[in-house]
């Protein structure tokens, strides 16, 4: 279970001991993961992030990097592995926040960057940024390690404005683009066809044969990550819907996991035939799984307590992977 001083372990999550409910924008969730080299980093909303590694019996030993100046009362969307250090996107949402902006301890803050063998982050602040300090980088969507295209964000007591740039953290240069291109940048709105490789849209269409036929205004939402390559890959079954289904997909070697919304994962090995069924234990009501990952001959699983716009316990699985 996550606390604020980091986690503790805990026999399942029914045992978690209960905490207050907050805006999943703020509470203490994991709220992405990332490779960087061969270690495992997970994001901890409001604290830092905090790299993990397994040991033989399956016990997780963590090393934190926590500043509660920088990620309190903010919300951490996007870890991002880049040339041995790891860029973070964060932004302060002041609807679903517990804190006026005027509480904050520091401002302007959108991305950060941890060296791991170093104490601290330090602070990447775009052109953009530096020309316009009240605007909030409310949309992130990474090219490669090195471009990110950036969704700009004002609001004052008349109106609401956006604009969009494309920040090259490797020459610290920055240009204008459109919404298009942005959008473009979050994903392929397919997830079959000639812009989808045919064993990944056989492996989309697996995992939506487990699942309930999603309504016309529903899609489905993969987003992959691998160790091998630091962006994730977003593929959508509609170009626009009212809501998704969201499926995290990991990759490693050929071979592909994906978390269904039940807590099934389907496994599609190297060579095998047809993909196989891992059931994850059962989360009592109200609680979810929201990605998957793998270390070794392990996987590794977040899960949260969730009421509409409020999240309440948190935590990761560790899950033994047969063979």
């Amino acid at each position: 279970m996550l606390e604020a001083d980091g986690f503790r372990p805990v026999e399942n999550a029914s045992r978690a001991d209960a905490v207050p409910l907050r805006p999943w924008t703020v509470q203490a969730r994991v709220a992405d993961l990332a490779w960087l080299n061969d270690t495992l980093f997970c994001a901890l909303n409001g604290a830092g992030v905090a790299s993990i590694a397994i040991d033989d019996t399956g016990r997780p030993v963590f090393t934190y990097h926590f500043d509660p100046l920088i990620f309190s009362h903010r919300t951490i969307t996007t870890l991002l592995a880049r040339q041995g250090t790891l860029a973070i996107h964060l932004y302060y949402n002041a609807l679903l926040n517990d804190a006026a902006p005027a509480e904050l301890a520091m401002s302007g803050i959108s991305l950060v960057e941890l060296h791991p063998g170093q104490n601290g982050f330090s602070i990447i602040v775009p052109p953009f940024q530096k020309k316009n300090p009240d605007w909030e980088a409310a949309g992130f969507a990474p090219e490669s390690e090195n471009s990110f295209d950036i969704e700009w964000k004002h609001t004052d007591a008349t109106e609401t404005r956006f604009t969009y740039t494309r920040y090259h953290a490797d020459t610290k240069s920055e240009e204008t683009v459109n919404r298009d291109t942005f959008l473009s940048a979050l994903g392929v709105p397919f997830i079959t066809g000639r812009n989808v490789p045919s064993d990944l849209s056989a492996f989309f269409a697996a995992c939506a044969s487990l699942l309930p036929t999603p309504g016309t205004d529903a899609a489905l939402q993969f987003s992959l990550r691998s160790r091998e390559t630091p962006v994730r890959r977003n593929y959508r079954s509609l170009k626009q819907s009212e809501s998704a289904v969201s499926i995290g997909v990991f990759e490693e070697k050929g071979s592909r996991l994906a978390l269904l919304p039940d807590g099934r994962v389907l496994r599609s090995p190297v060579g095998r035939a047809a993909p196989r069924i891992i059931m994850l234990p059962a989360l009592p009501a109200g609680f979810r799984y929201t990605d998957v990952t793998k270390e070794g001959n392990w996987l590794i699983v977040p899960w949260e307590e969730v009421s509409f716009t409020d999240v309440g316990r948190a935590g990761i699985l560790i899950f033994p992977l047969a063979d």
